[in-house]
């Protein structure tokens, strides 16, 4: 048993109610209104209730007729398989964090009674009840949409639980009756109503939400309720015990053309553009105070706090890039004085297309998740971490920046500024 990849790969929304006579209650009033009058399950997932209406189920799902084509890209850089970076399958039986004691893989394979649980079903597998989705072993590396669409979720699930659900997480309409839905993020790079295209990073993955160790967990779901369906389809030789169509939905080649380096780990990037607090190229406005830790990035970093109303205090990383190209932006994340979930970092960078143009994309990232932190299921430390602030054009020279506020709209949590890196990227 791997108790590592089984602990990590947790990440079950906790139900607020589960009575069976509620749920069944719930199902009669949805199926008598219909999907659309707003008593559907997204409404109910609003409210923090991770619910199903299965009692109704298959009057639900009839309209799911129509064939999807593949069309979805794998959420990252690099050439690995999907199967081999998850640890964590979707469960085809009762999707909807059902705790049932069996569990059905896209193949048919079933498990049943304790194998079921968040144990390991296979070796580096967990196979929990209920799962909706896939868990895959990202730590603290950049998140990439699956395909173009809009972006309709982009926050926190639960703004006043911040260890509940997915955390910090994305939702893409892709326009052709699926959703796909990214969670336990560290940093965002999209809000609500931008459009992306297929393999854009919309963030960075991270441990928040209801999770025990750095993860993503990927779901997809079917228009208008939000079906948790299987990209895998279904293979198995019975027929297909999730209530909703699975189809296989990855295209032939899901590869990105673009290799960008990894700046998750908690060292610099070598041959990186390195910016540090304090030092040359970093200037700062309002009150910063001066702290030294052996944890800091070269032994020390300046630190605020936030503001909820307007800025009061901002700094500024302005690096010398060597040469004109796409960089990768990462900010050295501290273990203190960093306990803010709303940063904005601001990145200032070139147009690529036009030589007199400038580019302004804020992101933001959450710190209270890094370092030593209680989570839903006890103490977590993830050290110290660099987090990707995206990629980004820059020309050779001082013209770029990246500028961090403290406009956090929190009462009393610290903010902390540190290094920033640029690294080079290449493609394939």
């Amino acid at each position: 048993m791997n108790l590592l990849w089984s602990q990590y790969s947790r990440c079950r929304p906790r139900l607020v109610l589960s009575f069976s006579l509620l749920l069944v209650g719930l199902a009669f009033v949805v199926s008598l209104f219909g999907p659309d009058s707003g008593l559907s399950l997204v409404a109910l997932r609003a409210m923090g209730m991770e619910m199903t209406y299965a009692a109704s189920a298959q009057a639900q799902f009839h309209h799911y007729s129509r064939y999807i084509q593949p069309f979805m890209y794998r959420p990252y850089y690099g050439n690995r398989p999907i199967v081999q970076r998850a640890v964590s399958f979707f469960d085809h039986d009762e999707p909807w964090y059902a705790d049932d004691g069996v569990f059905v893989r896209y193949d048919g394979v079933t498990w049943r009674g304790d194998n079921s649980s968040v144990y390991d079903c296979t070796a580096h597998m967990s196979c929990y009840d209920g799962h909706n989705g896939y868990d895959m072993n990202f730590s603290f590396e950049p998140v990439l949409s699956a395909a173009a669409g809009t972006v309709i979720r982009a926050g926190w699930y639960n703004p006043l639980n911040h260890n509940s659900s997915f955390g910090l997480w994305v939702a893409i309409n892709h326009g052709n009756g699926v959703i796909t839905s990214y969670g336990h993020l560290s940093a965002l790079l999209v809000r609500v109503g931008d459009r992306v295209g297929a393999q854009w990073q919309i963030g960075t993955s991270g441990t928040t939400g209801d999770s025990s160790g750095p993860h993503l967990h990927m779901s997809t779901y079917l228009e208008p309720d939000w079906a948790a369906t299987d990209p895998f389809g279904w293979s198995g030789r019975s027929a297909d015990p999730n209530p909703a169509p699975d189809y296989y939905l990855w295209v032939p080649h899901p590869t990105a053309r673009t290799i960008v380096p990894y700046l998750g780990g908690n060292r610099a990037y070598p041959g990186a553009t390195l910016v540090d607090d304090g030092g040359r190229g970093w200037s700062a406005t309002g009150f910063w105070r001066a702290s030294v830790y052996n944890t800091d990035f070269r032994g020390g970093l300046h630190y605020t706090f936030s503001s909820p109303g307007a800025t009061s205090a901002t700094a500024t990383w302005r690096p010398v890039i060597p040469a004109d190209g796409y960089y990768e932006v990462g900010a050295y994340i501290d273990d203190t004085h960093a306990t803010s979930s709303w940063v904005p970092y601001t990145v200032y960078s070139a147009n690529p297309f036009n030589p007199y143009g400038q580019i302004i994309h804020t992101i933001r990232v959450d710190t209270s998740h890094i370092g030593v932190f209680w989570g839903p299921f006890g103490t977590v430390d993830t050290g110290t971490r660099w987090i990707s602030l995206g990629t980004y054009y820059f020309h050779r020279g001082t013209a770029g920046s990246v500028v961090m506020s403290n406009d956090t709209g929190e009462h009393g949590a610290e903010i902390a500024a540190d290094a920033i890196e640029f690294v080079r990227t290449a493609s394939w």
